[in-house]
């Protein structure tokens, strides 16, 4: 169950972030919205899987499994906190209203984020091996 609220959470995400990403030239509100949507979908997420890995016993603990090696596994989790900041940066420039350092940022941002989302489905399982 907690790996389906992860990914249930991490498809709210990035439906958010390209949702935003659609309307950045029609309508600023919901450019706005959707991404602010998808930053804290994210952001619950992440803060989720590290107080489960951290503080409550580990994911195991949770019947969430890795599938791959463990450097393919540390690979994933550094992209994924590349992503993290990138989407934090993109959220305070947007917010500063830093237009050129916003648009410069989402052409990393949205392809990073994909990658570690899709890979993320593949690594992770909720029954073991």
């Amino acid at each position: 169950m907690a790996l389906f609220f992860v990914n249930s959470l991490m498809t709210l995400s990035i439906l958010g972030f390209y949702s935003g990403y659609f309307f950045r030239k029609l309508n600023n509100q919901k450019h706005r919205a959707f991404n602010l949507v998808g930053i804290i979908a994210n952001l619950t997420a992440a803060i989720y899987l590290l107080a489960i890995k951290y503080l409550l016993g580990g994911i195991a603990e949770f019947q969430i499994y890795p599938t791959a090696p463990e450097f393919v596994i540390h690979i994933h989790r550094f992209f994924a906190a590349i992503s993290l900041v990138l989407m934090l940066s993109m959220g305070f420039t947007g917010w500063k209203r830093n237009r050129n350092l916003h648009v410069k940022l989402h052409y990393i941002f949205l392809p990073l984020y994909t990658i570690v989302y899709i890979s993320g489905l593949f690594l992770f399982q909720s029954k073991p091996l």
